[in-house]
């Protein structure tokens, strides 16, 4: 009988089996895959994520990014440079392995290679099945894996709809040859509601795009291709081995976290940032939480995790809303959107503090649309009209 067992490891996962461990717990965590392993993502972490590790990762940084280039449809290029980094960017199996290697340092015990198939909350322990005819119980049970995985799809039964998709390719290239700064490549208008990106490591480029998953109506490979062909960033070079991934995206109206004795933590509960896709964060903050939540249930005679729902509601709702409403504002128009940014570009530098964790996405959000309101731009009364009327 293990205190919590825990399935997929990605960062949510190691995250809460190392804090579940360190806290003295018996802890398992199951995955299926054997790590280091590739994972299809930006790699993009935001600074803020350094206030709530308590162990550094500074040698898994591959570059730190002070702002961006952004582009509309791959021109009309405009830099917005801060002097203080906004996030780093990783490569996802070194980063990963990181935070799975601190799992097992703390105590973790790790079955890697292990698929689960199916999970049983038994009202006084939850059992886990595996493909390999293996089950094991546990006290509670931490759904991490990922947005296709069992616990989310079949003990909580979460719309795999409700997300965006994706393609991401990793580009080589030598750096003697070209210079791509501290920066991040940002492109609006080249999918519906998304954008492109271009992220730049020691010896790669993570390139990919990600939109709407009803929106872009199954021509994300369309959309990617246009991208790749396009941006003069990627001139010269070879976009190969592309991996399409889905996103999935916080969404009004998902279930609850929380379900018996089995809680979801990062992308497997949809916690994820609405408007620019952030994963990372969200998912070792929402595990940490889940840990305490945990913890503190632990010994007694009925588990009770309701502490977790309610803290997602207080703190990671509020936060999402608030990037939901921008992201219905930017993406409805990203021409617009684009053209309020080549005229004020101060607008970007304050939403860096809302990614560095300064700022909370609200009074962003409430601070800009005032901002244009009170111009005398009428390019801008169909924007702001937009805000009433259906996309």
């Amino acid at each position: 009988m293990y205190d919590a067992i825990v399935v997929g490891l990605g960062p949510a996962g190691s995250t809460a089996a190392y804090t579940l461990a360190q806290a003295g717990l018996k802890v398992l965590g199951i995955d299926k895959a054997r790590f280091p392993r590739y994972k299809s993502c930006g790699g993009c972490i935001s600074t803020k994520i350094e206030r709530i590790l308590d162990f550094s990762i500074s040698d898994t940084i591959e570059q730190t990014v002070y702002g961006a280039t952004f582009t509309y449809k791959s021109e009309r290029t405009l830099d917005i440079i801060s002097e203080r980094a906004v996030g780093h960017n990783v490569m996802r199996e070194t980063f990963d392995n990181r935070l799975l290697s601190k799992a097992k340092e703390a105590g973790a015990e790790v079955i890697e290679g292990l698929r689960v198939t199916g999970v049983t909350d038994n009202g006084n322990s939850v059992a886990v099945s595996a493909a390999d005819g293996r089950s094991f119980t546990g006290k509670v049970l931490v759904g991490a894996d990922g947005a296709s995985g069992v616990v989310g799809r079949e003990v909580f039964r979460l719309n795999p709809r409700e997300a965006a998709v994706s393609i991401t390719a990793e580009v080589p290239y030598e750096r003697a040859k070209a210079d791509y700064g501290r920066k991040l490549f940002i492109d609006f208008g080249g999918v519906p509601y998304g954008y492109g990106w271009i992220f730049p490591k020691k010896d790669y480029l993570s390139v990919g795009i990600a939109g709407d998953a009803v929106k872009v109506g199954g021509r994300i490979k369309e959309y990617f291709n246009s991208f790749a062909g396009t941006h003069a960033a990627l001139k010269g070079l070879k976009v190969d081995e592309r991996v399409g991934w889905t996103v999935p995206i916080y969404y009004d109206g998902a279930a609850p976290s929380v379900k018996g004795r089995v809680l979801l933590i990062g992308d497997t509960g949809h916690l994820v940032d609405p408007f620019l896709g952030e994963g990372i964060f969200y998912a070792i903050r929402t595990a940490k939480a889940a840990s305490s939540a945990i913890i503190d249930t632990i010994g007694r005679e009925k588990a009770d995790l309701a502490p977790y729902q309610a803290w997602l509601e207080r703190e990671i709702y509020p936060e999402f809303k608030g990037a939901g409403k921008l992201s219905d504002l930017v993406y409805a128009h990203p021409r617009l959107w684009y053209s309020i940014l080549e005229k004020d570009p101060e607008i970007m530098h304050r939403f860096y503090n809302v990614i560095r964790g300064e700022e909370d996405c609200n009074s962003f959000y409430d601070w800009v649309y005032g901002k244009i309101r009170s111009k005398p731009w009428k390019v801008l009364r169909r924007w702001i009209e937009s805000r009433f009327l259906p996309v």
